[in-house]
């Protein structure tokens, strides 16, 4: 989808909603929709303008990056939005509530008042973000360079892990790997999270060392090109016990059933499911708190969603999921795994091509 189709689709909800603008100031979304890759600045498109307002720190990049965008200098974003809507005589002003703050809003009635102006603000939402749920062919791309450095990272520090190193040693180390590998950055703080501290599903690196035979829940991800990627991986140094190999082969399943029954056309309701029936199966149902998986794309989570509580809407053809189920046991640990995978009218592609092989061998003696 080219720059001026993501134009001509907000284009046409102005017309369905009756609205004469549009104001887009949400980071991702004004990248999705100019290209422009600053932290300041907002769009504002109308039926015949499609235009990019922001200050002196980001006019030549701007003009660089958003060539197909009127680009306009403004020192107060509210009162530079405000003389723009008037001279483009604009009534009707759809804006992004859940991006707006009350602060800003405030502002920007207040510019409008001053100007003695008839803008009407009217809060809308998801008009960009359904657009982005739905993934276009330059963007699998750029999600598969993305989940290429991730899966090769993980492998190669996953095999240098050892009794007695720290959990924050082990992120450091993968941080290191994504960046030489040519990551932007990360797409969210790496999770290492060994023993008991597996029970934590968000749980943040300490200086606990690792310990032989217990489980250690990885999760990491890059960022390149602006795009993220989201991979979860949970290992054991040594040989495993007959617990840790029932709550992995029940994860495992959970998930390779869910991967082998999600399409387009589903909900999200209806994709968790997939994978929680296993869990709640085999006695875990309680262990498993979170939903099976979200969308990934210029955020680290967007829609689509697989929860209990998602949206009723169906999955479209395109869209990119994480699927990742997990058991939680306290005072023993977690287990989760997670792939990213492309959603299609019959089935998915796996973008993810890092192993699965939950043992790291012990150095001899």
């Amino acid at each position: 989808m080219s720059t001026a189709d993501r134009v001509s689709r907000l284009r046409e909800q102005l017309r369905e909603e009756g609205c004469d603008a549009v104001l887009i100031t949400q980071a991702d979304n004004r990248r999705y929709i100019t290209g422009f890759t600053g932290t300041a600045g907002a769009v504002l498109i109308t039926a015949s303008a499609a235009r990019l307002l922001t200050d002196f720190r980001y006019i030549e990049q701007a003009t660089q990056q958003a060539p197909e965008f009127e680009v306009v200098k403004v020192q107060r974003l509210h009162e530079g939005l405000a003389e723009q809507a008037d001279e483009l005589g604009v009534v009707a002003l759809a804006f992004e509530s859940e991006d707006m703050t009350v602060k800003q809003h405030t502002e920007l009635s207040g510019a409008l008042d001053e100007a003695e102006s008839q803008v009407e603000l009217r809060p809308v939402t998801d008009w960009v973000e359904a657009a982005r749920a739905s993934k276009d062919a330059n963007e699998i791309a750029a999600l598969r360079r993305v989940v290429l450095i991730g899966d090769r990272t993980m492998e190669d520090v996953a095999l240098t892990m050892r009794p007695g190193m720290t959990e924050r040693e082990v992120a450091w180390r993968l941080e290191v790997g994504m960046r030489e590998r040519g990551a932007d950055g990360l797409s969210f703080d790496i999770i290492v999270a060994a023993g008991p501290n597996g029970a934590m599903p968000h749980h943040h690196p300490t200086d606990r060392p690792l310990q032989a035979g217990e489980p250690i829940v990885i999760d990491m991800g890059a960022r390149l090109d602006g795009y993220c990627s989201d991979l979860t991986r949970t290992f054991v140094l040594g040989e495993p016990d007959e617990r840790f190999w029932e709550v992995y082969t029940t994860v495992l399943r959970a998930q390779q059933t869910c991967e082998m029954g999600l399409k387009a056309g589903l909900n999200g309701v209806e994709a968790d499911e997939l994978a929680r029936e296993v869990i709640e199966a085999a006695g875990y149902g309680d262990q498993f708190g979170h939903g099976t998986g979200h969308g990934v794309g210029l955020a680290i989570h967007e829609a689509p969603r697989l929860s209990p509580i998602a949206s009723d809407d169906p999955f479209p053809e395109g869209c990119v999921v994480t699927v990742e189920p997990g058991i939680y046991l306290p005072d023993w640990g977690g287990v989760r795994i997670e792939d990213m995978v492309v959603v299609g009218a019959d089935g998915i592609g796996i973008l993810t091509s890092a192993h699965k092989q939950p043992t790291v061998p012990l150095p001899p003696p």
